[in-house]
């Protein structure tokens, strides 16, 4: 297969057609319109571009998330492309805490961005903490090191200490390959 190439702003992004959204729900036998609830840890371009194809699903992210995308800061005007999150979609506006389903809980994680969220699921004796980038990378939780591109680094640093004290946990990094479980 061959690659494919777009442009983010002044970024060229370079992605093997396989790691496209849409060819990995077909590895599911789902279809975009079968997707009813998306959870955005935040409103960055690389977490909420594809969006727009989920046509029946609600959106979960945190109010003040929704509200500085808008009008952020100069320094995180990259990150917020208005072109990404900006569209016809049902977004549930959060503040705080919120039971979505059963055993799907989201948890304010402030710090890498405003109104980051990061989710956690409960699956009967296991339980799973998709970090967003709370936590991207392994390291992250391993060593209390916040993320490189930040809003706030002391919020950062309470998210992450936030996540880690979740025990009995396998933790699902953002930008990681790697997991990670707690005892």
């Amino acid at each position: 297969m061959e690659n494919c190439h777009f442009n983010i702003g002044n970024f060229k992004v370079k992605k093997n057609p396989s790691q496209n959204l849409q060819v990995q729900l077909q590895n599911f036998k789902l279809k975009p319109e079968d997707i009813t609830i998306v959870i955005n840890t935040h409103l960055h371009f690389d977490h909420c571009g594809n969006n727009k194809i989920f046509k029946n699903a609600r959106f979960y992210v945190q109010a003040d998330e929704l509200r500085y995308a808008y009008a952020p800061d100069r320094f995180q005007k990259a990150a917020y492309l208005q072109k990404f999150f900006d569209v016809d979609v049902d977004y549930q506006m959060l503040k705080g805490q919120c039971h979505v389903t059963d055993g799907v809980t989201i948890a304010p994680t402030p710090g890498h961005s405003i109104g980051h969220q990061s989710v956690i699921i409960q699956d009967g004796s296991n339980r799973f903490v998709y970090c967003g980038d709370a936590a991207p990378l392994k390291e992250n939780l391993e060593k209390r090191n916040i993320p490189g591109i930040l809003y706030r680094a002391d919020q950062a640093l309470k998210s992450i200490d936030k996540l880690r004290a979740i025990k009995d946990t396998v933790y699902i990094f953002s930008h990681d390959k790697e997991q990670r479980s707690l005892k």
